[in-house]
């Protein structure tokens, strides 16, 4: 049985929660003067942009100015590969998986990761993102895409990501889903939740021999 492995990108494969809570922390407060914590940010995960905004009583001209700052502040900031992840995708590539990506970000944000994910990149036979689709996560619309591409069944697909919105895409799409959780935290007590790379290999590999 061929085995295939697709991960999700932001706080999944790449730490992308720290830059953006830094840059846009220092954002806001070049723009306002207010500092935002950590806990305020997080509605950021789970509102749209605008609407964050609305939430601190911000009017369009200082929306407007925080996001010419926010522009700014970002580049400072550089997105990581969590560690441990790169040698985990060469590994499974080595024993035979077929490696994937599905991730929110259009192609264009996909590309700004290069650099980072350059010692990877060759691993990834598919990689769907949001503009090759009409209906995002939880929809199941990403999961047909890859398995056409890769010529697979969605019963032999395992996917990592980090939130409850992968955990019901994972459902939606017929296939097995890990919970990672080496910087996200909300699917900790979830089975098979990982908490490093390791656990990764172990999991699958247990799965696998399962299936």
């Amino acid at each position: 049985m061929k085995k295939y492995v697709v991960f999700d990108v932001d706080r999944t494969l790449v730490d992308s929660y720290k830059p953006e809570l830094l840059s846009l922390q220092e954002a806001i407060e070049i723009a306002t003067g207010k500092k935002i914590s950590e806990e305020e940010f997080q509605k950021l995960t789970t509102l749209p942009t605008m609407e964050f905004f609305r939430s601190l009583n911000l009017d369009n001209d200082k929306i407007k100015q925080i996001n010419i700052e926010w522009e700014k502040t970002f580049s400072k900031y550089k997105t990581l590969c969590f560690n441990g992840l790169k040698d985990a995708i060469k590994s499974l590539h080595d024993d035979g998986y077929r490696i994937g990506i599905i991730t929110s970000r259009t192609m264009e944000e996909f590309h700004e990761l290069d650099e980072e994910l350059k010692d990877v990149l060759i691993y990834f036979e598919s990689i769907v993102t949001s503009d090759k689709i009409e209906n995002p996560k939880p929809h199941k619309d990403s999961m047909n895409i890859l398995c056409n591409e890769l010529k697979c069944n969605p019963e032999d697909v395992i996917y990592i990501g980090d939130s409850y919105i992968d955990k019901e895409f994972s459902k939606n799409s017929n296939v097995t889903f890990i919970p990672a959780c080496w910087e996200n935290k909300e699917l900790i007590n979830e089975e098979n939740a990982c908490l490093d790379s390791y656990d990764i290999i172990r999991s699958i590999e247990a799965l696998y021999f399962n299936k």
